[in-house]
């Protein structure tokens, strides 16, 4: 893994028999990654001195010769390594499906590979085969068993040419990368499909430079050889893959309709690392991947177990978090998606399932919720933490449709409340933006209407006249440890009903942004807005480049507007 930016990924493939094989990979909606091999030996510091970037990269980043770099096999020997309890930590957690590195970018395979002897029973004191005693704890413990290749960069060998090669002991002018592929990549494809029981998921990693025709033949593997895996976006050279992989640790903006996965770290980093930092809250990542299902993705949380095999006590804390979490929102998480909604809240995240919608509430001070724009009202509605009914009302203010209004109780603790609304029928919305009578409103940029000049339209209906400013919310990108806020002087054009307004992007101030964590969302007031009567309204952004990656300096990095009201009372619960 690199935090490098995902690869693009091609048309993904939509017959009958590819939504088929891929239903139990959507509907487990979480899965649990594991980042482990000899660099957890050195864990980030190499003779004394820490270095900087991922720890599973320190052989690039550190430029260690591959003799050296090689006798830390000789020392691994992770006794503490229990295949079973890794397994059971993901299934209590709530996971689905389980991803194990076979091999990363050192080319070393942490499974019994016959075709290189640069392996962990060959290479170590160890002696064992962890994919195997893994696939057995899988299926034990019904989780889908999904692997993890680096197809592309392989540092322990001359032919693995490409992007971010091992140029410290081989001329990459004399490497064949065809070489590589026939000897080594695609034989230990071939052993990882035929091997290890059943296989969910084939997760390839770093899909820059490779050639399409081994692409093609890895895919072709994969389908021979275990046609109910599903496929990621990284293997790259043209491939229509099953799902996209996102940006690694990044919640883009504007997401795919089709399915998609981020994955992210437990803290700051992949792989072990001795002085592991930014280890995110528990109540962070239940948000995360409360988000995740609400925009219809899948959330892979990444741990890196130590060199003795043992998890750090930190992750073992939060994946229990995540499933004491999971214990009362796993109805409103697995097999759950996208809610009829047309935009976000500020008070958490919804999603639905058959006839149900969830409200994952993360702002502990909200004590009520509206609805705005429902079709019908809900049949029954009550607290999953508690199993208690919540009282709720119904009204039809004109030309707001149905808006029903919860009375919440206080949290039982510092998670997200999961609540559950029952209705006879699936539930919609009548469409439209909609605001709640007196509550400021968010646009987000995914509701907006994108025009072919860059312009971001949004039509809404405004409950409640009055005077209201005009704030952009941007989010700080780059590298987790070093955030950065691009959009500092950029401008644009604020159309309304009434004018034209310019405006410059400054930080006006900023606010967490707990799915992320490593980034705060930056707020930027760019004008104002009257609403002299209740009904449709129009908003414009123009002539201001937005973006929506991480690694993008080109323009803003835009999550949404937001219409704070300015005279009479404000609803603070409705603010972020």
């Amino acid at each position: 893994m690199t935090d490098e930016g995902a690869a693009v990924a091609t048309a993904v493939q939509q017959s009958a028999l590819d939504l088929q094989r891929r239903q139990a990979w959507t509907d487990a909606r979480f899965g649990v990654m594991v980042h482990w091999g000899i660099s957890a030996i050195p864990a980030g510091v190499w003779k004394g001195r820490r270095v900087e970037g991922l720890t599973e990269w320190i052989q690039y980043r550190a430029r260690i010769p591959l003799a050296e770099y090689r006798k830390l096999a000789e020392d691994f020997n992770p006794t503490n390594f229990d295949a079973r309890e890794w397994v059971r930590m993901a299934a209590e957690a709530g996971a689905k499906y389980f991803v194990y590195t076979a091999k990363h970018h050192d080319g070393f395979a942490i499974y019994h590979s016959q075709v290189s002897d640069y392996n962990i029973v060959d290479a170590t004191p160890f002696d064992r085969d962890p994919l195997a005693e893994l696939a057995e704890a899988c299926a034990e413990h019904g989780i889908m068993l999904g692997v993890y290749y680096s197809q592309m960069i392989d540092w322990e060998d001359p032919d693995a040419v490409g992007p971010q090669h091992n140029d410290v002991d081989f001329d990459p002018a004399t490497g064949d990368f065809h070489s590589y592929w026939r000897r080594k990549a695609a034989p230990q494809l071939r052993e990882i499909l035929t091997r290890y029981g059943d296989i969910g998921l084939m997760w390839f990693d770093m899909p820059s430079g490779i050639p399409e025709d081994c692409a093609q033949e890895a895919f072709d593997l994969v389908r021979e050889l275990q046609p109910g895996a599903v496929i990621n976006s990284r293997l790259g050279g043209g491939v229509a893959p099953d799902y996209t992989s996102m940006d690694d640790n990044y919640f883009n903006n504007l997401l795919p309709e089709r399915d998609w996965e981020t994955a992210a770290t437990t803290n700051d980093s992949w792989a072990f690392a001795e002085r592991g930092a930014g280890w995110k809250p528990v109540e962070g990542l239940c948000e995360a991947l409360a988000y995740t299902v609400s925009r219809g993705g899948n959330l892979l949380l990444n741990v890196g177990p130590d060199a003795t095999g043992a998890i750090p006590a930190q992750a073992r804390e939060q994946y229990a978090g995540i499933g004491e979490w999971m214990q009362r929102a796993a109805p409103g998480i697995r097999g759950a998606g996208r809610p009829p909604f047309p935009g976000g809240f500020a008070w958490g995240y919804a999603t639905a399932r058959g006839t149900s919608l969830y409200l994952h509430v993360a702002d502990r001070r909200a004590t009520t919720l509206d609805l705005p724009g429902l079709t019908a009202g809900p049949e029954a509605v009550r607290d999953l933490a508690t199993g208690s009914p919540v009282p709720f009302t119904t009204s039809e203010p004109e030309g707001l449709g149905r808006v029903v209004s919860l009375e919440l109780a206080a949290p039982t603790d510092e998670l997200p409340r999961t609540i559950e609304l029952q209705f006879a029928a699936a539930p919609e919305t009548t469409g439209g933006l909609i605001q709640t009578p007196g509550a400021d409103l968010r646009l987000d940029i995914w509701a907006a209407e994108s025009g072919e000049d860059g312009s971001r339209r949004w039509e809404f209906t405004m409950a409640t006249p009055g005077d209201y400013r005009v704030v952009l919310l941007t989010k700080e990108t780059f590298s987790n440890s070093d955030p950065q806020w691009w959009a500092d002087g950029l401008t644009g054009t604020l159309v309304t009903d009434q004018a034209r307004q310019s405006f410059t992007l400054r930080r006006d101030g900023e606010e967490p942004y707990p799915i992320v964590h490593y980034w705060k969302i930056i707020r930027s007031e760019i004008g104002q807005l009257h609403v002299a009567a209740s009904g449709t309204q129009e908003l414009v952004l123009e002539d201001l480049p937005v973006v929506d990656s991480k690694w993008d300096r080109s323009g803003a990095n835009v999550v949404a507007l937001r219409l704070e009201r300015t005279d009479g009372e404000r609803d603070d619960e409705s603010a972020e």
